[in-house]
């Protein structure tokens, strides 16, 4: 380990800390004006480093760390995530030293958790656990493992039409409309204050999102993306709604439940109603009705918020059996069609 001798007569060591999330080299300097003691502190910083990421201890104490180590650089939700699949994904292995872990025994714990747990939470969960063994320079090759397929859900939703006729004159109406007319997320659904409505424009500014944390239930400025942050026009029907709406302060927020209370009272109308669908379903409605309008990807990404059109096609948009119905309709009547003209060809 060598010194560099400055302009200013100090002495730099600059050893590499690791490697952030795009393989960037991640260096630290130390600095002091003796050329022994910023080598010595350099020295002690790689030995405490090397002491932190030893693959002498078990999984769960590894992940524990990784944790920790991007609470304050990462989002609170994601946070609540990680504690979460630390708690209850991948049990067999968990006190196992990470210089100890077999492949096998990722895979065996991975074929435990596919019976009780989604395909997608054990891509995200899978995910976590190869990040927190690169951290400790696991050398094991991983290109055996298998995870469970990602099988596209094709579900039912309802027209606007039926949702309209069961929800209008409810305490979910505007919530519904304000996520399947405007899409708007259910986070940010409970978030809007009156001060976010512009009645001069007849405007809504999506801003902030409520947000469940390990803490509990947290305001956020900011919502899950930066596309996210939009503001949209309001259609006369819902700013009437709006404007009904008796308030104090504009501070004060449009919705006085909660973000589980309005899911709640969702989802026992739509039982009551034999539709089974969820509050975020009414996205992939909304989705679903600016396809069926044509709508072009780039102003349907914008009043969704979504950050791709890959997002926006291969989850969010869907088809209604009815128009299904009617496309089916037109690709028989062509192939009727031909069959019929060759028929009286033969008869003729």
């Amino acid at each position: 380990m060598k010194a560099k001798k400055l302009p200013s007569g100090n002495f730099r060591v600059q050893v590499v800390a690791g490697y952030d999330e795009n393989g960037k080299r991640i260096v630290k300097s130390f600095t002091d004006s003796e050329e022994w003691r910023a080598i010595k502190r350099a020295t002690d910083y790689l030995a405490d480093i090397k002491n932190v990421v030893s693959s002498d201890v078990t999984l769960a104490t590894a992940m524990e760390r990784y944790i920790k180590s991007r609470k304050n650089v990462i989002e609170e939700t994601t946070v609540r995530n990680y504690n979460q699949i630390l708690k209850h994904r991948f049990k067999s292995i968990m006190n196992v030293k990470i210089c100890d872990l077999q492949p096998i025994q990722i895979q065996q714990s991975i074929n435990a958790d596919a019976k009780e747990a989604s395909a997608k939470t054990l891509k995200n969960a899978y995910g976590l656990l190869k990040s927190v063994l690169k951290m400790y320079d696991y050398d094991k090759n991983l290109s055996s493992i298998r995870l469970p397929k990602l099988r596209k859900k094709v579900k039912e939703l309802p027209s606007f039409e039926t949702l309209f006729a069961i929800v209008k004159g409810t305490s979910v109406e505007l919530a519904v409309l304000l996520a399947a007319w405007l899409s708007l997320r259910i986070g940010e659904v409970v978030a809007l204050k009156f001060e976010d409505i512009n009645t001069d424009r007849k405007t809504i500014r999506i801003h902030r999102t409520i947000i469940q944390t390990e803490e509990g239930l947290k305001e956020r400025e900011g919502c899950k993306t930066a596309n996210s942050t939009r503001e949209l026009e309001i259609p006369d029907y819902v700013f009437e709604l709006i404007q009904e709406i008796p308030h104090e302060s504009d501070t004060d927020f449009l919705f006085s439940m909660t973000r589980k209370a309005l899911y709640s009272r969702f989802k026992r109308l739509m039982k009551k109603n034999n539709i089974d669908i969820t509050f975020h379903d009414l996205r992939h409605l909304n989705a679903s009705v600016m396809l069926m309008l044509g709508i072009p990807d780039k102003y349907a990404m914008e009043r969704g918020g979504w950050s791709t059109d890959c997002i926006l096609k291969s989850v969010y948009q869907q088809t209604f059996s009815s128009e299904r119905k009617k496309v089916d309709k037109i690709i028989d009547g062509y192939f009727n069609g031909i069959i019929k003209e060759s028929e009286n060809a033969e008869s003729a």
